[in-house]
């Protein structure tokens, strides 16, 4: 009997602890009670600025690199954004993903050390030749777009490091707030890829040449039969998903960065059921 006591006391006290386990990490979750919840929550930022500057060789050299970066929701989106943007900058900081400063300081010295470089080799040249010219670099990463299934971000750099003209880099990542995945052409289904790319060819030759045939076949390098899709991958946005061609990608650099964005509903025949899901979603916020 006193065993059968005991036993009954410590499976009682188990029970208890585990109501306190539960109300306190109901508590600590404030109010969210599925994991669906805390995965489509609002992935806050902070806004840093890094701007440094260095005189060298005679030619003066800038670098601003601004990004929302994030500091709170779902750890697997937030990390799959702080890795992400670390790559975009080059993928050489070593130190904690979550310091953000630290995190732009580094490839901000690291920018403008490259710079400096290049403005060693001009250095050399005729004072006359060099007069009034500035290395630059620009960079900004901005959360442009959040539902409660995923986050995008976009990626601008800009600057000019010597030569007839300066560079352009552009293109977005959206990210799913379930796991932190990248959304890309995966979302897509195989057999579409080569629908889309006619799809794109058709909005380019509309948007960029005016629908002048001979015009989009002389500029278009090679690819005036065949559009390639682009290097970096499609991004979702508030009223569509955009395209972007990068500087030399498709075509000389006077086309610029041909792009165009395909509204939801020519899209979504498209996906795989997991981008399908993607679209069913609330809004949280847009830049």
């Amino acid at each position: 009997m006193r065993n059968y006591f005991l036993l009954l006391l410590a499976f009682t006290s188990l029970i208890w602890c585990s109501g306190c386990k539960h109300r306190v990490e109901t508590n600590a979750l404030n109010g969210i009670t599925s994991l669906a919840q805390l995965a489509g929550g609002e992935v806050t930022t902070d806004s840093i600025a890094i701007i440094d500057s260095m005189r060298q060789y005679s030619i003066p050299a800038k670098v601003s690199v601004k990004a929302d970066f994030p500091t709170d929701g779902n750890f697997l989106v937030v990390n799959s954004i702080r890795e992400w943007i670390s790559e975009q900058l080059g993928g050489s900081f070593t130190g904690t993903p979550d310091n953000g400063k630290a995190m732009l300081t580094h490839y901000a010295q690291q920018a403008l050390q490259d710079l400096n470089d290049c403005a060693k080799d001009f250095g050399a040249e005729d004072s006359a030749f060099i007069e009034g010219m500035v290395f630059d670099t620009d960079i900004q990463i901005e959360k442009i777009h959040e539902t409660d299934q995923y986050v995008t971000y976009n990626y601008y750099e800009q600057g000019y490091s010597g030569g007839a003209h300066g560079w352009r880099v552009a293109h977005g990542q959206t990210f799913r707030k379930s796991d932190g995945r990248r959304v890309g052409l995966d979302f897509f289904q195989n057999e579409e890829l080569d629908n889309l790319a006619s799809i794109l060819k058709k909005e380019l030759l509309k948007d960029f040449f005016e629908n002048d045939t001979a015009e989009f076949r002389n500029s278009m390098y090679d690819y005036y039969t065949t559009l390639p899709l682009p290097e970096y991958p499609p991004y979702f946005t508030k009223d569509g998903v955009f395209f972007v061609y990068q500087l030399y990608e498709i075509a000389p650099y006077v086309v610029g960065m041909p792009s165009c964005k395909l509204p939801y509903s020519t899209i979504e025949p498209m996906l795989t059921l997991a981008g399908k899901e993607l679209l069913h979603t609330r809004s949280i916020a847009t830049k």
